[in-house]
């Protein structure tokens, strides 16, 4: 049985595989100064799908966002299921886990952002009552030291 639990920080070593897995490659001294500084946020909530032998089957970033525009919500900052243990409720318990820390939290609302061609996710989050409601471009800038 899986069980879904604040992540710790003897998890870190499986998470980069996690990461790699999201598409975004990292490596174990990365994810372990990432999780330094989430981990005891308040206003952040990382939670792990553990399985009945320690292993993780996935992970999830959850965080509030606070604007002058708009209410606090919730946003999903990642998720991921491992890929031998997908289609097995993982994701599921994490978005589950995830909707009850906002609730915690004081947000009416949680939103996430997917990237367009990961098609078999938006179908996921649609099942999960998941509403999309905009299409945007995303824009960044490396800032030099």
């Amino acid at each position: 049985m899986i069980r879904v639990r604040r992540a710790i920080p003897a998890d870190v070593p499986q998470l980069p595989e996690l990461c790699n897995q999201l598409g975004y490659p990292s490596n174990e001294e990365e994810v372990r100064a990432r999780f330094g500084g989430i981990d005891g946020a308040p206003d952040h909530g990382l939670f792990v799908a553990e399985t009945p032998d320690g292993r993780l089957a996935g992970f999830l970033h959850v965080f509030v966002i606070r604007t002058m525009e708009s209410d606090p919500r919730a946003e999903i900052g990642g998720l991921v299921v491992d890929a031998a243990q997908r289609s097995h409720g993982n994701g599921t318990l994490l978005m589950e886990r995830a909707e009850t820390w906002a609730r915690e939290h004081g947000c009416k609302i949680v939103s996430l952002r997917s990237n367009v061609i990961r098609e078999r996710a938006h179908a996921f989050y649609e099942r999960l009552g998941f509403k999309h409601v905009k299409t945007q471009k995303s824009f960044r800038k490396l800032l030099q030291d």
